[in-house]
């Protein structure tokens, strides 16, 4: 057999070869018909160039599937484990991390702590939310919740709890987070600036409590805790941009929570804050005008939280220090809260009034442990305050007690420097350092007294008595002899006198043109008696003064 021509088709068969046909033959026996000599056709086998297009298709399938695996695993995120309290609302497979409302992870996982005290879940989150998981970063779980604030998580009812992340760059990298029990008040993303405010007690100051600028919101208590000595609290709060700006250096302030009400000479005022304030608590601020400039918040800078509007009319605290003071005369009067100043000027007040007997001498004192701010004594940033203090109390700086009030016995401590002063330093002691002290001024007046009255008992009132009686005794003489000679003075004198008055009658017509209304002399005259009236009325004012502030005898009068 031949093969195909070029257009594929059979070509025709020659020769006897391409005719003859095999013979069939039966075979009886087994009933099969066998061709011999039959010729069968041959397959031609040739070589291709290029492979088939069929073995494309594996190809393509198998990168198509690298190239998801590949891009799967770039897009799965790093899988971080959160500890909670409580696993309330969070379901394996199910709770969602959230991001301003954008999921960026997945609950995988929900197991009791090794001590039992709280739940670890472990979830899996974006890639692209890798580089803001540090150790600042915040969790929390968003459910349905009623509060101070207001209700938050309304949504949560029907899509279930998810968890809310607060992601944050600062910091170091991290992949186990400690989750937040409560919402923070303020997210990291929200523009604006943290104060810290100090108070000697937090009243009803809430977290998420509002920041009111002129009653208008601006703000939220971000949160509070007790200082390290213990003695206040140091409160966070957040001011909302651009407000943020108008907290400058002498910014002031104060618990808004309540009514504020001080009695006037004209009445009473009320300082009423919104309802909100009143009924949860608030914080208020102002830059009111004051001496010192108004600068750029230092970083370090605490500010002094006032209980109520009316305290912020006293002098900003710029760090306070305490000092012991001891009295050997009557304290009575003086107590905890009263006033310290600088001649009139408040720089602290008295924290405690006690009685010390020394072990020793058996010496009974009165310790009074005072609060002061010694940078309104002039106290400069960075100085050493004991030895600045010390150098004053070589000037002659001295701490007293002084009368407030004559009528209500109220007394405080009052800081001058004395003339003529002892010489004393300051005693660095435990706990606090000891200041010198002096005899207060109500006492000292009264010293002088004892010192007048001393002086009168000196004088020698019974010999003064003696002799005055001997000289009524020879006045009574001297008047017998003047009547005697007022006789003799009749007889003989009188003539004389006559003549004598004449002669004075022509004096005083003389005088009288002297001393008329329209002459020189009366005109002076009438000037002096104006003078004298006036220097009689300022004597009147000056005892009057006198009666109502002794104490401007030693002091002086203040403008």
């Amino acid at each position: 057999m031949s093969g195909p021509d070029d257009d594929g088709r059979d070509g025709p068969r020659s020769g006897r070869d391409e005719d003859r046909r095999g013979e069939a033959r039966s075979d009886r026996r087994s009933g099969v018909t066998v061709v011999e000599n039959a010729m069968m056709p041959e397959a031609l086998v040739r070589a291709r160039a290029m492979p088939s297009v069929v073995w494309l298709i594996p190809l393509v399938a198998a990168f198509v599937g690298l190239y998801l695996a590949y891009w799967a695993w770039t897009q799965t995120g790093p899988t971080i484990t959160i500890r909670f309290e409580s696993a309330e609302g969070v379901e394996a497979g199910r709770t969602m991390l959230k991001y301003k409302d954008v999921k960026v992870g997945l609950v995988e996982a929900v197991g009791l702590d090794e001590d039992l005290s709280g739940v670890v879940v472990t979830a899996s989150v974006v890639n692209d939310l890798a580089g803001y998981l540090t150790d600042q970063t915040r969790f929390w779980v968003v459910r349905a919740q009623v509060s101070a604030g207001g209700i938050t998580g309304l949504e949560t009812v029907f899509s279930g709890a998810y968890i809310a992340v607060d992601p944050s760059k600062e910091g170091r990298s991290a992949r186990a987070f400690d989750g937040l029990e409560k919402p923070p008040v303020v997210t990291s993303g929200k523009p604006g600036k943290y104060f810290r405010l100090r108070a000697d007690e937090l009243g009803s100051i809430e977290v998420g409590a509002p920041v009111y600028y002129r009653w208008l919101q601006v703000g939220r208590v971000a949160g509070y805790e007790l200082s390290e000595s213990g003695d206040s609290v140091e409160v966070q709060v957040f001011v909302e941009a651009p407000h943020d700006e108008r907290v400058r250096s002498t910014t002031r302030f104060w618990n808004a929570s309540g009514l504020d009400a001080t009695v006037r000479a004209d009445g009473l005022e009320i300082d009423t804050p919104s309802l909100a304030a009143f009924l949860l608590g608030g914080v208020a601020f102002e830059t009111p005008a004051t001496v010192s400039v108004a600068g750029e918040v230092p970083p370090d800078m605490v500010f002094e939280l006032y209980p109520n509007k009316q305290a912020t009319k006293r002098p900003r605290s710029k760090g306070r220090s305490r000092y012991l003071l001891y009295f050997d005369e009557s304290v009575a009067g003086l107590g905890a809260g009263a006033p310290v100043e600088f001649r009139g000027i408040p720089i602290g007040e008295v924290e405690d009034v006690d009685l010390a007997v020394d072990p020793d001498s058996g010496e009974i004192r009165i310790p009074v442990v005072i609060e002061i701010e010694p940078e309104r004594l002039g106290l400069a940033k960075g100085e050493d305050e004991l030895a600045y203090l010390g150098r004053q109390v070589e000037r002659g700086l001295r701490a007293r007690i002084a009368t407030d009030n004559l009528l209500t016995g109220q007394r405080s401590i009052g800081f001058d420097f004395l003339d003529g002063a002892a010489k004393a330093e300051i005693l660095n002691a435990a706990p606090y350092p000891v200041l010198p002290t002096a005899s207060g001024s109500f006492d000292a007046i009264t010293e002088r007294v004892a010192r007048i009255v001393e002086k009168v008992d000196r004088v020698p009132i019974e010999s003064i008595g003696e002799n005055l009686d001997a000289s009524l005794a020879r006045l009574s003489d001297v008047l017998v002899e003047v009547q005697q000679l007022a006789g003799t003075t009749h007889r003989e004198v009188l003539p004389g006198i006559v003549s004598s008055l004449e002669k004075l009658e022509s004096t005083l017509e003389s005088a009288d043109g002297l001393i008329a209304p329209d002459s020189a002399l009366a005109q002076e005259l009438e000037r002096l008696v104006s003078d004298l009236a006036e220097a009689a009325r300022s004597l009147r004012l000056l005892s009057e003064r006198l009666e109502t502030h002794p104490e401007e005898l030693l002091r002086g009068r203040r403008d």
